[in-house]
């Protein structure tokens, strides 16, 4: 599909109206110019390193770890959009030479476009050179949405700056990518793909006058307006990297796109989106609290996009140390015009006393049932809760933080590990009353394996040695005090560094063995700044018996309840497997009294967990009140789970709370 002459010159002409340089980011006090210089060449350097001048790409070193989508292991290739990306920060330094290097980049780059209309992979680039889209397992169409983005905004940035065969083929890229987005039609539960397309496809209208393709992202983002409110939230809710692409992807809108009544939606959006960051964060330890839908890093670290966004007013880090290049950020930051809305702004400065948020994300499953966050935030600790959820790598279904504003962040994560990787068909569904979680675990069939849709468990059969429930206690001081069963317990020691001569000695383990206990121990933590209970009342795994163990692993102090330990790997039948569930409840406090007291509360509260016609009812009356939650025992497909499933304190159906009752789109 070629680009007109005529939509070509007035595709470059539009390019430069969508950037004005009158809507330049407004420096303040906290966040300046040379901030933005500091880490755009902290971009630019960090990835120079990278380069190879050969292929004119960015090379990457692909370890023998699983990665979905692609099938690349133990090599060295070369990577698609981190290069575009590069070649975005080598235009924004102005440097002649790293222009003339970004003018390759980009044309190698439109090279390995897929541009053949009647190609199932239209648009797309696969993630490395060496293995193009057709060849991934499968092809990530995402990849049509993150690069048309970047190039869009290099088009409106520096399109009159490149020669001009090189304009018409950026144009002619950006068509290909916008008319892939369209054709996908991704659903608009994908949030930050659904944001990221609608910038897409209505910026490119604009651009390339196309007539189709606007009625097209004037429908997109209509239709994502009514899905924020069905529930008033997103349905990908609190993702520390997600939400910052979709609110990059708000940010271009405003940045490059005309249309008033466009704007005054994005502008709506904008600010959901930040209300609804705003109500999970934890100000004295400076995370995102939990639930999270999608999370790659349990620590947010030192994203600078939301120290750019407060003028500083939140620091992570200092400008000298992006000058080092201590601190890796995209360069985007450099360049995209961040700002909390002001009637936003508190919610982050400060976290007003103990308070619990609860608040509804969307509807799943045949019936619809609602998936709801529960989040308690204390002010020196924070619990998160999802009433329905599984353990994909990357959710975050309860999750705690304590400590401060430290890096590394002490941190509870829940996983479910079959062996050594999250295991996609456990679920995970769970009642929270201020700092009180009560759950259950089950398993779904179908269902994945690693990934919940692209590793999937055929037939409902799969090897695995280990199957458990893992509590990961992340930065828990060595010294800390530990109760079973109202007993002192030595935390066991981190395994040490073996060395001889200096060299790692592969294959050993810790130096003190896993301390292993009956089901049904109760187990108290102090954490430092905070206090934790953990209970497993019942569990069933076919004919096994679980246990609780607890040990360090690589560092981090675990709490597991093994449903399946095996001397070597064996095959599991979903079939066969009779039962398969476990259920347990956690609590958090403060430190005002003592980890003996806080462990004869917990030993005091009543808590009945029984199984009853396929479901286990488990009631754990607590001062925060009377909870309830009703699972499947048996494994199940998705929906009959979620349709078992039943939550209720103080004998009250949970209230589904929303966000907002006001419309993105009013009418």
């Amino acid at each position: 599909m070629p680009i007109t002459r005529r939509k070509f010159a007035q595709g470059i002409a539009a390019g430069a109206a969508l950037f004005s340089p009158n809507k330049a980011f407004a420096a303040e006090d906290g966040w300046t110019k040379e901030w933005d210089q500091a880490v755009l060449m902290s971009a630019v350097m960090r990835a120079d390193a990278a380069y190879d001048p050969q292929e004119t790409l960015l090379f990457h070193t692909i370890g023998p770890e699983y990665h979905y989508h692609t099938n690349l292991r133990n090599t060295r290739a070369h990577i698609t959009r981190d290069s575009l990306d590069y070649a975005m920060n080598l235009l924004e330094t102005g440097e002649p030479e790293r222009k003339r290097r970004a003018e390759r980049i980009i044309n190698r780059m439109l090279d390995l476009q897929d541009t053949d209309p009647g190609s199932k992979w239209y648009g797309l680039w696969g993630y490395y050179m060496e293995e193009p889209a057709s060849k991934m397992s499968p092809a990530d169409w995402n990849w049509a949405d993150f690069n048309g983005s970047t190039l869009l905004m290099m088009n409106a940035r520096h399109g009159q700056e490149l020669p001009s065969a090189m304009q018409k083929r950026v144009l002619e890229a950006i068509h290909h990518c916008a008319i892939s987005v369209m054709r996908r039609n991704v659903a608009m539960s994908y949030t930050n793909i659904a944001v990221q397309g609608t910038f897409v496809t209505l910026a490119a209208a604009a651009l390339l006058h196309d007539e189709e393709l606007s009625r097209y992202a004037h429908d997109r983002i209509l239709r994502f307006c009514a899905t924020v409110d069905e529930t008033g939230s997103f349905a990908e809710y609190n993702s520390p990297t997600y939400a910052n692409v979709a609110i990059v992807n708000l940010v271009r809108m405003k940045m490059l796109l005309q249309d008033p009544k466009t704007i005054e939606i994005v502008d709506r959006l904008h600010e959901r989106m930040w209300t609804h960051l705003g109500d999970h964060w934890h100000a004295s330890t400076e995370q995102l609290a939990g639930p999270m839908s999608r999370c790659y890093s349990t620590d947010i670290g030192k994203p600078l996009w939301l120290q750019k966004s407060f003028k500083g007013a939140i620091r992570f880090t200092t400008l000298d140390e992006i000058r080092r290049g201590e601190v890796h950020e995209s360069g985007e930051v450099s360049y995209l015009e961040y700002h909390c809305p002001d009637n936003v702004r508190e919610k982050f400065l400060r976290t007003p006393g103990s308070h619990e948020h609860r608040e509804l994300f969307l509807f799943m499953g045949k019936p619809p049932e609602p998936v709801e966050g529960t989040t308690y935030l204390a002010p020196t600790y924070t619990l998160g809760s999802a009433n329905r959820s599984e353990f994909w790598v990357q959710r975050r279904p309860l999750l705690a933080y304590w400590g401060g504003n430290v890096r590394p962040a002490r941190y509870l994560q829940m996983r479910f590990m079959k062996d050594d990787y999250d295991f996609s068909s456990a679920l995970f569904f769970s009642v929270q009353s201020q700092s009180c979680v009560a759950y259950v675990v089950n398993f779904r069939s179908p269902g994945g394996d690693k990934h919940i849709s692209l590793d999937p468990i055929e037939n409902g059969e799969f090897q695995a040695q280990r199957l458990r429930v893992r509590l990961d206690l992340v930065q828990v001081p060595a010294d800390s005090a530990l109760l079973v069963d109202g007993k002192p317990e030595k935390l066991l020691e981190p395994p040490r560094v073996n060395t001889r001569d200096g060299v790692d000695i592969p294959g050993i383990g810790p130096r003190r063995p896993a301390r292993k206990y009956r089901l049904n121990t109760r187990v108290a933590i102090d954490l430092g700044d905070a206090l934790l209970g953990v209970h497993f009342h019942k569990a069933r795994f076919g004919d096994e018996e679980p246990k609780l163990v607890l040990t360090h692993e690589e560092g981090i102090l675990t709490v597991s309840l093994d449903l399946l330990n095996a001397f070597r790997t064996r095959k599991v039948f979903w079939a066969k497997t009779k039962d398969a569930f476990a259920a347990g409840t956690i609590m958090m406090t403060g430190t005002d009294r003592s980890l003996v007291e806080f462990d004869r509360h917990l030993a005091a509260l009543a808590c009945d967990c029984n199984e009853q016609n396929g479901k286990v009812n488990l009631t754990w009356n607590t001062p925060a009140g009377s909870m309830r939650i009703t699972a499947g025992t048996a494994v199940q497909t998705v929906d009959e789970q979620n349709s078992s499933a039943a939550f209720s304190i103080d004998g009250r159906p949970v209230p589904e709370v929303r966000l907002s009752n006001e419309k993105i789109e009013p009418g």
